[in-house]
């Protein structure tokens, strides 16, 4: 990312129409965005470049990796998501953590409370079953919704690999906020496989909630106070 002041609109520079669904948020640089456009262009692209450089016995592993970021864009299209990045940051004992972020958008059909809005949600992912722990917190200017849990995924199968590709934990911590009417949400959700150092990251999460505005900020290049301290946070290669 170009800086640690960087504002991110969902739908890009300058100001959208009315009726436009769109939210700005600070974000904190260590991480690299994935296409979310175009992206069969964009993977073929990489793909061959990559081809290049790859030595043949690494081709199969090459097509199977662009061929898992082509289904997972494609599913985060679907979701409504603006951004996907992925990060390497440096914990507090110098381990080298992996993780990713994604932002996504939502119209939830109605104004209503906010604070309706997430206990809907809240209610929604129990009956789910989904287990972690729920905070509803208020933030400077708006509730929101914080949901922390480890999950068990499934490793992708790479070629060459012998026997089952088994389970592996993952620890997801979602942020939820709504908008001043409850007409629509936007959801920041952090994954890493290091789940002992996921906990690291809430601060992390907390600065990007608060940094969320359904209305284009004042003094926009000026701003920046929540991506400083995002990027404190992160530290070692985001810096």
């Amino acid at each position: 990312m170009p800086g640690i002041t960087e504002i991110l609109s969902a739908t890009g520079a300058g100001e959208p129409a009315d009726d436009a669904l769109n939210f700005w948020i600070e974000m904190p640089q260590g991480y690299f965005s994935l296409p979310l456009t175009d992206t069969d262009d964009v993977l073929a692209t990489a793909e061959a470049n990559l081809r290049e450089l790859a030595p043949p016995q690494q081709q199969d592993l090459l097509s199977a990796v662009i061929g898992t970021f082509s289904v997972l864009l494609d599913q985060l299209e679907q979701r409504n998501c603006v951004y996907c990045g992925l990060g390497w940051h440096t914990a507090q004992d110098d381990t080298v953590v992996s993780s990713s972020l994604v932002l996504s958008q939502q119209e939830m059909g109605q104004k209503r409370n906010p604070r309706l809005v997430l206990k809907d949600l809240v209610d929604l992912k129990a009956r789910a079953d989904e287990h972690g722990q729920a905070d509803l917190v208020d933030l400077a200017n708006r509730p929101a919704l914080f949901f922390e849990s480890v999950v068990i995924l499934q490793r992708p199968q790479l070629p060459g690999s012998q026997g089952p590709a088994g389970d592996a934990e993952v620890y997801q911590l979602e942020a939820i906020v709504p908008c001043e009417d409850g007409s629509r949400i936007v959801a920041i959700e952090f994954s890493t496989p290091y789940v002992p150092h996921g906990p690291q990251f809430r601060t992390m999460m907390v600065l990007m909630a608060n940094s969320v505005s359904f209305t284009a900020p004042q003094g926009s290049e000026d701003a920046g106070t929540a991506a400083q301290s995002i990027n404190r946070i992160l530290g070692g290669l985001g810096s």
